[in-house]
């Protein structure tokens, strides 16, 4: 029986200190997990995804297979999601994040802007760019974030629209439109938003 108790005590006084020397004790503070404060989970909620042909936005009549893109790009017809049922509107939400993620097979960079639009296609608030995304880019990340003003103008569209160039490369190194014509690139939207506890 003393075997048995100086076992269980020498057990004990080893977990101890394997317990004190190698463990970070921040990790067992348990109260962490009753501070509303400490927890802010995000929401997601997914818009769209699509996988787009160049030739089938391009605007009628189209060039020639052999005619350059020119200097100032090639301006694609835009596309339109309809937004309806995406709402965020919760005292415990802050913030807004409109996040794509971009995948450019084409030859040429890409760029696009994002807008809002009501029912009759007027632009409601400021348009969001996404600046140059080179050619060959694979799932890049653009994140928007949206303020009180930009939610409200959301709240107030009935789509998102997206308007799409083609630029054009340096002069020393012209494409030519067949070059491009059946290159495709990708468009996945989706919100992001943390919700703060402390206010539910």
């Amino acid at each position: 029986m003393a075997k048995v108790k100086r076992f269980i005590a020498g057990f004990t006084l080893f977990f101890a200190a394997i317990m004190l020397f190698s463990c970070n004790l921040e990790n067992f503070n348990l109260n962490k997990l009753t501070n509303k404060n400490e927890i802010i989970p995000d929401i997601y909620a997914p818009l769209a995804y699509g996988t787009f042909k160049v030739s089938d936005f391009v605007a009628v009549p189209a060039p020639s297979d052999n005619s350059q893109i020119p200097t100032g790009g090639l301006s694609l017809e835009p596309v339109l999601l309809n937004k309806t049922g995406t709402l965020f509107r919760s005292a415990a939400i802050d913030s807004v994040y409109l996040i794509t993620r971009f995948t450019n097979e084409t030859p040429c960079d890409i760029e696009f802007e994002l807008s809002f639009v009501d029912a009759s296609g007027t632009q409601i608030g400021l348009p969001f760019p996404s600046g140059k995304i080179p050619a060959g880019t694979v799932d890049q990340k653009i994140q928007f974030a949206l303020g009180p003003i930009d939610q409200d103008n959301l709240q107030s569209a009935t789509d998102i629209k997206l308007s799409f160039k083609v630029l054009s490369p340096d002069l020393a190194n012209p494409i030519l439109y067949k070059a491009i014509k059946k290159t495709l690139f990708t468009v996945k939207i989706s919100f992001s938003a943390p919700v703060n506890l402390r206010k539910l």
